[in-house]
């Protein structure tokens, strides 16, 4: 499994890679925006100057515009027209076509017509051209209007090639970009990491400290419960002693020194019930303190790219049978029922792994999901396979109360607890989830939770089959 290093430094190559060509990609977009507006300016502008030259030898006959004489020179001179110039009138119906087939009617900017290709098998094609046209006029009088068009296609196909080029050298930029990225992330990730490991070894020592003191209290709790077991005895005995003692009818004066014995040994049993009682509650929090300690330990080598452990190939059996024969115990204490199913013979199916970390997480999600089922509930722990993508999948399901929408995001954080008070008298501290997920992704695993909110909890873990 990849370290919490190499995941970090991934994710931040990735994110810089992309943010690359996003920027990337939008700085090419504004950049064909403004060359296509460039372009568009420069055709406008040898749009007016053809206008401007062909306007002096428009020729008024009979009322309308001509410039079939205009036409006739430039033949002579054997000038090739580059643009269509048209002659409408002022109806705006086309009186005279010069050069390459143009729109046949009025338009401004950019316009893409479907035409009919001239040649012996009649087609159909696109013109896509750039149009200017101006009015004109003989006096005050409007007779019409000069057309001039140009073909953008050279436009078009110089736009394309810029696109393609972009699109082709993509791969290559991002490419370049994820190596600088790489050794960018692997250079500030280094004191991201440092800063991990020194959190990861200061709770370690910090567990492994609370532990010290954790077992004085223990040994101490010992060494006074079975001074309280054996001061209860000898009082029991006093008392015992004292009630034969007012049953010989002893005379009045020893009945009084009786009953006073009677009083001090009443409220000696007093105090050592209610000091008993103080004992488990001190108990109770020890042991929490020293779970919590485990936990912690347990979490910080999980999570340290520099712990290893034992790994072996194990059969599936392996890891739940034993966990299986535990969690039945446990639901038959509280009443609820525990099964097993599995789609196929899992005894053949085999994944590498710690055999105590995989039970261990097992056995808490089992029993998580027992101590929340609801009195005479079912648990099912399920064994499928995946064999197109050679995954095992253990689920474990319940029919509890389930998890609200807005704490199944945030289940497998370090103390976080759906229920509080309910986690607490179970002996939790909120570590349990941390642990299986950091347990299933050591292990190269994923965990996916389902859960409807009153219809119980679906846990899935998946974990490759070991290679043969």
């Amino acid at each position: 499994m990849p370290s919490t290093e190499l995941k970090l430094r991934k994710r931040l190559t990735a994110q810089f890679v992309l943010l690359f060509v996003a920027l990337y990609f939008l700085g090419g977009s504004v950049a064909i925006f403004m060359f296509a507006n460039k372009l568009d300016a420069s055709l406008d502008e040898e749009l007016h100057d053809v206008a401007n030259g062909a306007l002096p030898a428009v020729e008024i006959s009979a009322g309308k515009p001509s410039l079939v004489n205009w036409s006739r020179r430039v033949a002579l001179r054997h000038d090739q027209l580059l643009s269509t110039i048209q002659v409408f009138d002022k109806e705006k119906n086309l009186l005279e076509e010069f050069g390459p087939s143009g729109v046949k009617r009025l338009v401004f900017g950019n316009v893409q017509e479907k035409v009919e290709l001239p040649g012996a098998m009649a087609k159909s094609g696109s013109l896509v051209l750039r149009s200017f046209y101006t009015d004109l006029y003989e006096g005050n009088k409007s007779i019409g209007y000069l057309q001039v068009q140009v073909s953008v296609k050279q436009r078009d196909e110089a736009l394309k090639q810029i696109v393609l080029t972009m699109l082709a050298l993509t791969p290559f930029l991002a490419l370049s970009v994820a190596m600088c990225g790489s050794w960018f992330a692997g250079n500030a990730v280094k004191p991201v990491e440092a800063a991990m490991g020194l959190m990861r070894q200061f709770v370690m020592d910090a567990a492994h400290e609370i532990n010290t003191p954790v077992s004085v209290i223990e040994a101490s709790l010992q060494t006074i419960s079975a001074e309280l077991e054996e001061s209860s005895a000898k009082l029991s005995e006093l008392s015992e002693d004292s009630k034969a003692s007012k049953n010989n009818e002893p005379n009045e004066p020893a009945k009084k020194d009786i009953h006073g014995d009677e009083a001090v040994l009443e409220r000696q049993s007093m105090q050592i019930a209610e000091i008993s009682r103080l004992l488990k509650i001190i108990e109770r929090s020890t042991n929490r303190m020293k779970n919590l300690g485990q936990s912690l330990i347990v979490l910080s080598r999980l999570e340290s790219p520099q712990y290893t452990y034992l790994e072996e190939e194990l059969s599936i059996s392996q890891v739940i049978d034993s966990i299986c024969d535990a969690t039945r115990q446990l639901a038959l204490s509280r009443g609820i029922s525990f099964n097993v199913e599995s789609e196929l013979d899992y005894l053949a199916l085999k994944v590498r792994g710690n055999l105590d970390a995989l039970q261990g997480m097992l056995l808490n999600l089992l029993s998580n999901a027992v101590n929340y089922s609801r009195p005479a509930g079912h648990v099912t722990l399920k064994i499928a396979y995946d064999e197109g993508r050679s995954v095992v999948k253990l689920i474990v399901a319940d029919d509890g109360p389930g998890i609200p929408l807005e704490s199944q995001a945030r289940v497998f954080e370090r103390f976080y607890r759906v229920d509080s008070s309910r986690s607490r008298n179970l002996g939790g501290c909120g570590l349990g989830l941390s642990i299986v997920k950091a347990t299933v992704e050591r292990h190269g695993g994923a965990i996916n939770l389902a859960s409807v909110p009153g219809a119980g909890a679906t846990f899935t873990i998946e974990l490759a089959l070991a290679k043969s």
